[in-house]
């Protein structure tokens, strides 16, 4: 028997009061603010400093380390920017913590000038910064700025929706690359890609500049319609080939998703389905799409009868090596991870993804 609309709401708050008394920091602060929606500012803002305290959140604070180089800005390291910020993102910390924003200023600056951006590194690079520092908050019309051209350049060729040209026959291609295909460099020239990155769709979901202007929200409905058509899904994982001066290179960070052509979802793929869950559940036209709804029936066997969640740990990974745009970076909350503390993450993690 389906439960009623009032018994639905009823166990959703039951397993909000449950997080806010059991949970670390983090999740009671991300769950009062995001989930509950506290209008109790003064509880809000004690929820926060505690966040802020909290061992966990000022050892990655102090990971941010400003540097512009290319190898601090992207990489597995634990200590590269994209890593560093994803974690500051996933814990709550936002603009208003003065320390991020002083630390992100330089960032910024480095946005509003568009000298020296003339490969598709330059722009990827870029790309990378816009997006977390959008995802955090630590916006500023230079910021913006970016997101909308690569809006700009990402849209029309997603409304074309014509993937037969995206690859081509290339001669020369050294031997660790041949298993790769080429792109197109129409697709990639004055460093432009036209395909999207992940990282363009968490800017694009995550900009109320974009989100809540009804054209621009279009737009970027346009582009995840065209990343949820199977033809889109079958390209290659990593992209392909491109070419700069002679050198080839592996351009990946596409936007596929897992299991989406099986319903096999395996402990390799399971943390980065919770953060492409978690991603697309900003838009409705991901929210109904068959991978989604199947995806969330997925999640849902792992409910007991109270409502709450507990994902396997080793499906939750936190590694010393890794992205955190790959799932490999996934612990809210400090500690061992213990039996109450992984139903926590995974009952924030589920609740995340099917409130809105």
């Amino acid at each position: 028997m389906s439960q009623s609309a009032a018994d639905v709401a009823s166990k959703l708050r039951s397993n909000l009061d449950w997080l806010m008394e059991n949970a670390g920091p983090v999740i009671r602060y991300r769950t009062a603010t995001e989930l509950i929606g506290n209008p109790n500012a003064e509880n809000n803002e004690s929820l926060k400093k505690a966040l802020i305290r909290s061992e966990i959140p000022k050892y990655w604070l102090d990971r941010l380390r400003p540097s512009l180089e290319w190898r601090d800005i992207h990489g597995g390291r634990s200590e590269a920017f994209e890593n560093v910020m994803g974690k500051l993102y996933e814990f709550g910390l936002r603009k208003d913590v003065r320390l991020l924003n002083q630390k992100t200023a330089v960032y910024r600056r480095w946005l509003a000038k568009r000298t020296h951006v003339q490969s598709v590194f330059d722009v990827f690079y870029r790309t990378i910064v816009a997006a977390f520092l959008i995802m955090t908050g630590c916006v500023d019309d230079a910021v913006t700025e970016w997101a909308l051209g690569r809006l700009d350049t990402v849209y029309p060729f997603a409304k074309k929706a014509d993937l037969e040209d995206v690859y081509v026959e290339a001669n020369s291609v050294p031997g660790p690359y041949r298993s790769y295909p080429s792109i197109n460099p129409d697709l990639y020239q004055l460093g432009e890609m036209k395909l999207p990155w992940i990282h363009d769709l968490n800017s694009f979901l995550h900009a109320p500049s974009i989100m809540e202007d009804t054209q621009l929200r279009k737009k970027v409905g346009v582009i995840v319609d065209f990343v949820l058509k199977p033809d889109y899904q079958r390209l290659h994982s990593s992209y392909g080939l491109i070419r700069v001066g002679r050198k080839h290179y592996v351009m990946g960070w596409s936007i596929h998703l897992p299991s989406f052509f099986e319903s096999n979802y395996s402990r390799s793929v399971f943390a980065a389905l919770l953060l492409r869950l978690d991603l697309l559940s900003r838009i409705q036209t991901a929210r109904h799409s068959t991978w989604f709804v199947r995806a969330v029936r997925m999640l849902e066997k792992y409910r007991d009868a109270n409502g709450l969640l507990s994902f396997p740990c080793e499906f939750m990974p936190e590694k010393k090596f890794g992205y955190w745009v790959s799932g490999s970076r996934m612990a809210l909350e400090g500690g061992q991870r213990k039996e109450k503390g992984i139903k926590c993450e995974s009952t924030f993690r589920f609740l995340k993804i099917i409130t809105k």
